[in-house]
């Protein structure tokens, strides 16, 4: 599943369409609705709602050992799914730089930032048998570590809009940020249940655990929905490309009991533009000519 994944994140993200972006009021006809007049910002607010999960390896750990009689062992990491939660703002770039008009190409659509709450949840069967001299199993043992953690974190990304030509209302969004996390509900489950870490001491396999504070370089990839001028939403999917932590460097996964686990995000994320606050009041509509003139415009 994870090469599926990241074979889909690469075919879509190499597309060349164009991606004009346009806050202007629609024309008669165009969109949904009546025209719109908002005098809109490029500011906005964003927020947004999703399920995590813990992808694993799809084959167990497996391993001999003899610490007095002569045995084997497979490991059977397990993710489940979690939630996340998230609000913060997005901004539109006033002006494109040097570098977007040489290349005559739009880089950064516009950019985000959020403050969010994500909970993990994953767990780790070992099943450990005790064998004859001739290898026949004489009896087995099972245990099992469950793995729950809740992290706040804080997010920016950069997006890229790729805009299918003549598909007014659908995008694909591509994005790339950094966020760093800090695991605010640590698991606790290591230490009440102590029987699957003794199991694996007793198997030779090393434990390794991620620190409270993780920081990550992230890649999504959404579909943008106009719902109206200046309205969004972008169902997608959000995950680690590089990581840094205390106990290793550049892998994004997490690291508990004695195996590794890659967080994947997949969110529905709506963002609004916020409309300009008005400098001076507006005209009274004084007649029902005035108010038709008002409609037309």
């Amino acid at each position: 599943m994870k090469n599926l994944i990241a074979l889909f994140l690469c075919g879509v993200s190499v597309m060349t369409f164009g991606q004009p972006r346009d806050l202007t009021p629609t024309k008669r006809g165009q969109g949904f609705g009546s025209r719109d007049f908002r005098n809109l910002s490029l500011t906005g607010i964003q927020f947004q709602l999703g399920a995590t999960y813990l992808m694993t390896r799809k084959k167990n750990k497996t391993g001999a050992f003899n610490n007095g009689t002569d045995g084997s062992y497979s490991i059977d990491p397990t993710g489940k799914f979690g939630g996340y939660a998230e609000i913060g703002m997005v901004h539109f770039p006033k002006k494109r730089s040097k570098l977007s008009l040489w290349l005559k190409t739009v880089l950064v659509s516009y950019y985000d930032w959020g403050l969010g709450f994500k909970y993990f949840s994953g767990k780790e069967a070992l099943t450990i048998n005790r064998l004859s001299p001739s290898g026949v199993v004489l009896g087995s043992s099972i245990t099992e570590g469950n793995y729950k953690s809740g992290f706040l974190y804080g997010r920016f990304s950069l997006h890229k809009n790729v805009h299918i030509k003549g598909v007014k209302n659908f995008f694909f969004d591509n994005s790339l940020g950094v966020n760093f996390d800090y695991n605010l509900l640590p698991d606790k489950n290591k230490d009440d249940d102590p029987a699957h870490s003794a199991a694996l001491v007793s198997v030779g396999a090393p434990e390794r655990y991620h620190s409270p504070f993780v920081a990550q370089l992230h890649y999504g990839l959404g579909i943008g929905i106009r719902l109206k001028r200046g309205a969004y939403l972008i169902p997608g999917v959000r995950v680690p490309v590089l990581g840094m932590n205390d106990w290793q460097k550049g892998n994004p996964s997490f690291k508990w009991f004695s195996r590794s686990y890659w967080p994947i995000l997949f969110h529905v994320k709506y963002m609004f533009m916020l409309e300009k606050k008005a400098k001076n009041c507006p005209a009274v509509e004084t007649n029902d000519q005035d108010k038709e003139t008002q409609r037309n415009r």
